[in-house]
């Protein structure tokens, strides 16, 4: 559907909404519902969600689509992004990028660099939501993208809280795996989550 709102979706946020569920039906309700369309950087589908059952399961048949660097990087912008790059990458870890290393290869899983290069993208492409769980996310927006090129950041408490607004069907009993698994070290979100779903 054309009139589908584009998101990208980052590993932390979609580990969040499947692997507490044992499967992908929140996650397909919730985009369902919202209207929204998921898109995923290929970074974070083919290394940060490597061996993703879940993952692979939703590409089979196309409920999510992966972003390609070809898709929106090209010899024109191909130095601003790697600049932007080696500055976030700064930014959230407090020490330079070790130029040794390719920014486009370069893994590491304890840093947001699935984060680095989904709002990139993001931006580029236009779209207006990346759904992430990752503090580093909402600090990388307001560094690098301004209110004109925005990227709103919405974590699984946010996008619940706005599947509420849309009065959408799902209630307490649908999300609560999910909501006391994925957030049991923020009870005051649980408790505010239980109390307007119930």
């Amino acid at each position: 559907m054309d009139d589908q709102i584009k998101v990208v979706i980052d590993a932390d946020f979609f580990r969040n909404i499947t692997e507490h569920e044992r499967g992908a039906g929140l996650f397909l309700q919730v985009m369902k519902d919202l209207g929204m369309k998921p898109f995923m950087h290929e970074f974070v589908a083919n290394i940060e969600l490597k061996g993703n059952i879940y993952l692979k399961q939703l590409l089979d048949v196309g409920e999510i689509s992966i972003i390609f660097y070809k898709d929106y990087l090209n010899e024109e912008n191909r130095l601003e992004y790697e600049e932007y790059f080696r500055q976030a990458y700064e930014k959230i870890n407090c020490f330079e990028f070790p130029e040794k290393n390719d920014i486009y290869q370069y893994a590491d899983q304890d840093e947001s660099l699935g984060e680095i290069r989904s709002l990139y993208m993001a931006s580029k492409m236009g779209y207006i939501y990346f759904m992430s769980d990752d503090a580093d996310a909402r600090t990388l927006a307001k560094k690098f993208f301004s209110s004109k090129r925005g990227v709103a950041i919405k974590t699984l408490f946010d996008v619940l809280i706005l599947c509420k607004e849309k009065e959408t069907k799902l209630r307490w009993k649908d999300i609560n795996p999910t909501v006391t698994n994925a957030m049991q070290k923020r009870q005051d979100k649980v408790n505010k989550l239980k109390e307007i779903y119930s």
